[in-house]
């Protein structure tokens, strides 16, 4: 999604640092952090290059749990768990429209 969608969402201005965006120049993400798994994503996005078998996904989503570090099932020997942050980028100004 981008910023524009989210603040009218939410009503209210985010503070995006620029290093923070989409790597990606075609993706209009606001936010993009691979996490290594294709066709995990349940929003079903019809330009998205990481989910291109819907039925893999829905396949994959009920193998998820959320006791789990990981997206998909348990891990294995080998898997590496990377702590992320979790910053919000709310500036508190809500928005009229």
């Amino acid at each position: 999604m981008t910023q524009s969608i989210i603040e009218r969402a939410i009503g209210c201005s985010l503070d995006v640092p620029k290093n923070k965006k989409s790597p990606r120049e075609a993706c209009n993400c606001l936010l993009g952090n691979d996490i290594g798994a294709y066709n995990t994503c349940g929003h079903g996005c019809i330009y998205c290059y990481a989910n291109y078998n819907q039925e893999t996904v829905r396949q994959n989503m009920q193998q998820h749990k959320s006791t789990s570090p990981f997206l998909i099932g348990n891990g294995k020997e080998g898997d590496k768990i990377r702590e992320a942050s979790q910053d919000s980028y709310r500036n508190g100004q809500i928005t009229l429209f």
